[in-house]
Order: C-alpha cells, then structure tokens, then sequence
C-alpha cells in the first residue's frame, strides 16, 4: 500500500488520536523501522556516547526507541496520548526504557539545557510558518550550548495537495536564528523506497 499522510490539523490533536487508537496510523505514515539519517548519525558517532538525546513529535516512537537501544537517554515527545500509548507499549515490548512525555512542539515539557541531541523526523513540516519561530525558540531553550537538532522534512514544491509546511532552506532560515544557532548545509535526500516517494530536506542546527 501506498505510503499517504493526510491533511490533519497540528493544533488539535483528536484526529491524530483517532488514527492511533485505530491503528490506521500504521498504513497512513508510521514507519516499523528508524531513518537511515538517524541511523547514519548513530553510526558515524555524530550523536555523543550517552547523551540524554530527544525525538520531537515522536509519534508510535520508532527513533526514540532505536536511540534508546542504542545507549542513549531517551526522551519522546508528541501532542498525541494515544501516540505515546503506542509508543509506551512498543518500547516495553523491545525491552527499553524511555522517558514519553505528552506535550507540544511549541510548549515542549522538557527542562532547560537538558538536550544533548534533538531528532524531528516529521514534526516541523507540520508547524504553520508563523509558529516556527516559536517551535525554534524551545529547540534553543531545550537544548545546551554546543547542543544539535538534526530536522528533517518534506518540501511538497507547490503541490496544493500537500498537507505539509514547506521545509526549505528560507524557511529554516526565517524561523532559526543566526544569533541562537549555527545552520549547517541544507541537504536534498532523494526518496527512501518506492512507498515513499517525496524528496526531503535534512539540516544540522547547533545552539550556539
């Protein structure tokens, strides 16, 4: 079946509870398996030995579990309870302990400068322009000086269609500040498989 994401509104969470509690979030956009960005990043070493690492809007909870497998203190975030039920359950059933936390993006429930590393595999391109400074703003709060977000997401290039926020390298630049953060190069990744189709963006942000 077709990898498909539909059109829900990041504000309210009760659709996404519906497709969680259904299990219909499993054909729409879950993925059994983590990204190979973040598989990469872990096997080159570019996430440190032991950091208290966090996935934002962390959905079933596939990246924070394999963080977790990993050695690493992992904490999970996504507005959705029913999400963080699945994903609560998924980690036990892997036989990891993970810190889920039931918040939003723009409101994260995370303590000052506790962050190491921060993984979004598809949570900003969600977020509606005008509430990306905000979302950069906790991302900076969250995560300690030296601290790194690596973000990730689509760029629907003009297709009305889409239901995702345009992730472009004037977009990244527009919501995160220079004063706040170092951006490295913004990166064309080309399609993970013939299920999913879309080409994305990936970027490294420091906090400076």
């Amino acid at each position: 079946m077709a990898w498909k994401h539909p059109r829900m509104s990041r504000q309210d969470p009760s659709s996404w509870d519906e497709n969680y509690t259904s299990g219909d979030f499993r054909e729409k956009w879950h993925r059994e398996h983590p990204s190979r960005e973040l598989v990469t990043l872990v096997a080159a070493a570019m996430v440190p030995s032991g950091a208290q690492v966090l996935d934002i809007g962390c959905g079933a909870g596939t990246e924070t579990i394999y963080l977790a497998i990993h050695g690493y203190r992992a904490i999970g975030v996504d507005f959705s309870p029913e999400a963080i039920k699945v994903a609560r359950q998924r980690a036990q059933e892997a036989d990891v302990t993970v810190d889920w936390r039931v918040g939003d993006a723009l409101d994260l429930p995370i303590e000052d400068g506790a962050i190491d590393f921060a993984f979004d595999r598809g949570c900003f391109h969600h977020v509606p322009e005008e509430d990306r400074p905000r979302y950069a703003e906790q991302v900076a709060r969250v995560l300690r000086p030296g601290g790194r977000l690596f973000l990730r997401g689509f760029d629907p290039a003009g297709d009305p269609e889409s239901p995702f926020v345009p992730v472009t390298e004037g977009a990244i630049d527009r919501a995160f500040s220079r004063e706040r953060f170092a951006r490295g190069p913004v990166e064309v990744f080309e399609p993970a498989d013939e299920e999913d189709p879309r080409i994305f963006m990936g970027v490294f942000l420091t906090r400076l």
